[in-house]
């Protein structure tokens, strides 16, 4: 017996939800211009287009495809809370403590997400993603961001 593949399909109208909300909102929001002349809303209207697009095409070919009847696939529930905690960990610390203290909480975060992941493992990533994080924010992108401050 065959069923159609019920997350993909699912996963797909998520998808082209989200990209039509975007590209509502800045089409809206933002001036859009012209095609000689574009606005700040030009790119997110047509990004959020793209990505609507993408998500009935992925709805559109996930519901014709059958495959085999399987049974429904486990939610990884710690994985899934604790990258959410991370991004949150994220928001709160990069104002209040600094870029780096942010970048160590989000790697350590997802990296108790993975069981098979090591302190030392953890260390090392934290280390690189603070300093890449320093380089991309400061000199690539030209933002000023406070490196470390405690707010105790």
């Amino acid at each position: 017996m065959s069923d159609r593949s019920y997350p993909d399909i699912i996963a797909g109208v998520i998808i082209a939800v989200f990209g039509t909300i975007v590209a509502v909102y800045a089409a809206t929001h933002y001036n859009i211009g012209t095609v000689r002349r574009m606005g700040p809303g030009m790119f997110p209207t047509a990004l959020g287009v793209i990505i609507g697009v993408l998500g009935v095409l992925l709805t559109l070919t996930a519901a014709l495809r059958m495959i085999p009847a399987e049974r429904i696939p486990e939610i990884n529930w710690r994985a899934a809370v604790l990258v959410l905690t991370s991004v949150v960990l994220f928001s709160v610390l990069i104002n209040t403590a600094g870029l780096f203290p942010a970048v160590i909480a989000v790697v350590a975060t997802s990296a108790y997400a993975d069981k098979g992941a090591t302190v030392k493992t953890t260390v090392i990533l934290s280390g690189i993603l603070s300093v890449l994080a320093f380089l991309i924010f400061k000199f690539a992108l030209g933002m000023n961001f406070k490196l470390m401050e405690w707010p105790f």
